[in-house]
C-alpha cells in the first residue's frame, strides 16, 4: 500500500511542500549570581537513606519579591556533575533569559553522596522533590501559585531520564524539555523491536518480557558507574556502610557504585541474556513509560538521529503515548546523539560536551526551541510552542550563520501519513506496489556461541567526534548469517522520515526463542552501501510464538535516498554489540505476497 498524505519532501514532483522551521534569535541580557550548597535529603524505597546533594542555584537580576520568576531544574548526563559543560551552558543561557535555575549533581556522582540509582522513582525522584522543597520553595523570588513554585525541567540522557517520573510525582513541575533519553529503560538496554499483538502503536516495548541484551553500551555505563568511588564521585560505599545492611556492606567491593540489585541485574543479563521479574521491576521504576499515564504537563522531546543508545523509537514511544491521551507534546529529531557526534553548526545540542556562551546559544536552533517552549508554557508567551514534529535533514544546506533552522523540516503530525510497502520477493528483492512478486525462501544460520558476529559499530566510539573513533570501519555482514532484499533504483529521490516496519514469515529450527536483527541500507548505483545511521533493530520472538507472522518496528530515521539509489532490508542473526543467541539455529524466511517491508516516504 502507498499512502500519499503528508508526503515528505523530495518524494516527487507532486509532493506536499515541507516547510523549514524558523526560530528568531533571542538575546539573553540578564546577569546572575550563583549559590553553591550541599542539601541534605532522605531517600530510598523505605525513606531511610540520608545523603547530601551538591547544588548550584543561578539567580538572575530580574528575580525579586516584586517580580518573581519561573524556575528551571536540571541535572546532568551519566558520569558528569553540576559543573559539566552541558549543565553550565544551559543554566547560564536560561539565567540570562531571566529564569531562576537550580542545577545539581545526581546521587552517586561528583560531590553528592549515595549510590548511582538510575533516576529511579524510589531514589532520585524523591531526592529531586526535596531539592525543590528546600531550595526553591523558601525563595520569594521564584514564581508560585496554588500548586507551589512554578518549575520546568530540562536535561539530556541521564538528566533526561528523571524528568517525566519526577513530573508524574510532583505537581510543581509544569513542563519538561527531555533530551536524548529513554522511554522504557528495559527497551534501551535489552531491546526487542517485535510488535506484540494488540499493541496499537507498535512501540509499547514493555509488552515483551525478554529482549536482546545491548551488551556493549550497557557494559560501558556499568563500568563507569562502578568506577565513581575510585574517581572521587559520590559515596556509595559510605551509604552502604551507613545502611547497616550486612549484605550490601559485604558486597561493596564487587559492586562499589550501585546497590546490589542493580549489579545482580547486570550479571544476570551478561551471563544468560535474560532478565527476571525482580530485574524488570527494578528497571521499570526508573522508566518514563511506567508513569506516562500520570503525565499531564506539556513535554518537548529532543532525540538524536544517530543515537544507538537511546534511539528515535524511545522518543517516538513517549510522543505517541502522550499524544493519544491529549497531552501537549512536541518532538525534535536532531542530528547526532550518543556515540561521538558533536552538534552541527547553528544547532547547539547541549549534551555533546561543548561549553557554549550565552551569545552563541542565543543564535542556535535547539537552545532557541527549548527557550521558546519554556517561555510558552511557563510565562504564557505565544509563538514558542513550535511545530508538533521537526526533523534534521542532512540533505539540506545550512546558510552558515544564525540558527540552523533551514535544515529542519516540520510536520503538524507524527507519524507522517506517507509510506510505501514493498513485498519481499524471491531471495533478494523488494518489489514496489503493483509489480510481480515471486514466492521463495531464504535461510540464515546462527553459529554456535553466536560468533563470529556481524559488525555495525563500536558503541560510543563510532561517531566522527569520538576519541578514539572507529567511524572509518564499515559495517560488515557474515556470509550465511544474513538475507538481503534490495529495491529497484529510485527514479526520483525519496525522503524517508519515520519508523520502518516489516511483516515477516519466519521460523527457526532449535525450538528456542528466535533472535535476529533488522537494518536498512542505502545502496548507491555503484553498489556501495551505507547502513543508515548505523542503526539496528534487535528482535526476539518467544519460542511459543515462533511460526506466527512477526511484525517489527525497525529503528526510526530521517534519510534521503538520492535518485538512482535503492533501499535494502537486511535481516541477520548476530551483531557484535549485543548478546547473540548462543545455541546454533537456522532461521527460514518465507518470501512472497505475505512478507512485507514498509519504508516511510512515497515513491513517485
Amino acid at each position: 500500500m502507498t499512502g500519499a498524505t503528508g508526503a515528505p519532501a523530495d518524494a516527487g514532483p507532486q509532493r506536499a511542500h515541507v516547510r523549514s522551521d524558523h526560530v528568531p534569535a533571542a538575546h539573553g541580557t540578564h546577569h546572575w549570581k550563583t549559590i553553591d550548597r550541599l542539601v541534605p535529603v532522605v531517600t530510598g524505597p523505605d525513606d531511610d537513606i540520608a545523603i547530601d546533594l551538591d547544588t548550584r542555584l543561578y539567580v538572575p537580576d530580574n528575580a525579586s519579591r516584586r517580580h518573581p520568576q519561573p524556575a528551571i531544574l536540571m541535572t546532568h548526563g551519566f558520569g558528569l556533575n553540576k559543573t559539566s559543560p552541558e549543565v553550565v551552558s544551559t543554566a547560564r543561557f536560561f539565567a540570562a533569559h531571566g529564569y531562576v535555575v537550580l542545577t545539581y549533581t545526581s546521587s552517586g556522582f561528583g560531590a553528592s553522596g549515595g549510590c548511582v540509582t538510575l533516576q529511579s522513582a524510589d531514589y532520585d525522584v524523591k531526592s529531586a522533590r526535596q531539592l525543590i522543597d528546600k531550595v526553591l520553595e523558601p525563595r520569594r523570588d521564584v514564581r508560585r501559585d496554588a500548586r507551589g513554585v512554578v518549575v520546568g525541567t530540562i536535561g539530556g540522557s541521564y538528566g533526561g531520564g528523571i524528568q517525566l517520573p519526577l513530573a508524574a510525582h510532583d505537581q510543581r513541575i509544569r513542563t519538561s524539555v527531555v533530551g536524548r533519553t529513554w522511554n522504557n529503560l528495559i527497551y534501551s538496554l535489552d531491546p526487542n523491536n517485535r510488535v506484540v499483538p494488540g499493541d496499537p502503536t507498535g512501540l509499547d516495548h514493555g509488552l515483551n518480557a525478554q529482549g536482546v541484551f545491548k551488551q556493549e553500551w550497557t557494559s560501558l555505563f556499568y563500568a563507569l558507574g562502578n568506577s565513581q568511588p575510585a574517581m572521587g564521585g559520590g559515596d556509595c560505599p559510605g551509604a552502604k556502610q551507613a545502611s547497616g545492611d550486612p549484605v550490601e556492606i559485604g558486597g561493596a567491593a564487587s559492586c562499589p557504585g550501585y546497590y546490589l540489585p542493580l549489579c545482580r541485574t547486570y550479571e544476570l543479563l551478561t551471563s544468560t541474556g535474560d532478565s527476571d521479574a525482580e530485574a524488570r521491576h527494578l528497571i521499570r521504576r526508573a522508566s518514563a513509560s511506567t508513569f506516562l499515564h500520570r503525565i499531564h504537563v506539556p513535554v518537548l522531546l529532543v532525540q538524536g538521529q544517530s543515537d544507538t543508545l537511546f534511539n528515535l523509537n524511545d522518543a517516538s514511544a513517549t510522543y505517541r503515548a502522550l499524544h493519544r491521551r491529549g497531552v501537549p507534546v512536541g518532538m525534535i529529531w536532531n542530528s547526532g546523539g550518543h556515540g561521538g557526534y558533536d552538534s552541527q553548526p547553528g544547532e547547539c545540542e547541549a549534551y555533546d560536551g561543548t561549553l557554549r556562551s550565552v551569545r552563541r546559544m542565543d543564535h542556535c536552533y535547539l537552545s532557541l526551541r527549548s527557550l521558546g517552549w519554556m517561555d510558552h508554557w511557563l510565562r504564557g508567551r505565544s509563538g514558542g510552542r513550535g511545530p508538533a514534529f521537526a526533523y534534521y535533514r542532512d540533505w539540506k544546506k545550512y546558510a552558515g550563520h544564525g540558527a540552523d533552522d533551514e535544515q529542519y523540516g516540520t510536520s503538524p503530525r507524527f507519524p507522517l501519513h506517507a509510506s510505501t510497502t514493498f513485498r519481499i520477493s524471491g531471495t533478494d528483492a523488494l518489489v514496489a506496489p503493483g509489480k510481480p512478486v515471486t514466492s521463495g525462501s531464504v535461510t540464515m544460520l546462527n553459529p554456535q556461541g553466536g560468533e563470529p558476529a556481524a559488525y555495525t559499530e563500536t558503541s560510543n566510539f563510532t561517531g566522527p567526534d569520538a576519541s578514539p573513533s572507529s567511524g572509518d570501519t564499515p559495517p560488515t555482514e557474515i556470509d550465511g548469517q544474513f538475507a538481503a532484499f534490495t529495491s529497484a533504483p529510485f527514479a526520483r529521490s525519496v525522503a524517508a522520515v519515520g519508523i520502518p516496519e516489516a511483516h515477516l514469515l519466519l521460523t527457526n529450527s532449535n525450538g528456542q526463542d528466535m533472535v535476529f536483527f533488522a537494518k536498512v541500507y542505502d545502496v548507491a548505483p555503484d553498489g556501495s552501501t551505507v547502513l543508515v545511521h548505523r542503526l539496528i533493530a534487535p528482535v526476539r520472538v518467544p519460542a511459543a510464538a515462533v511460526g506466527e507472522p512477526v511484525d517489527i518496528r525497525l529503528a526510526g530515521f530521517a534519510h534521503r535516498f538520492a535518485r538512482g539509489h535503492a533501499v535494502r532490508l537486511v535481516l541477520c542473526t548476530t551483531d557484535q554489540t549485543s548478546y547473540n543467541a548462543k545455541v546454533a539455529d537456522v532461521l527460514t524466511l518465507s518470501t512472497g505476497t505475505a512478507s512485507t517491508f514498509t519504508l516511510p516516504g512515497v515513491l513517485r
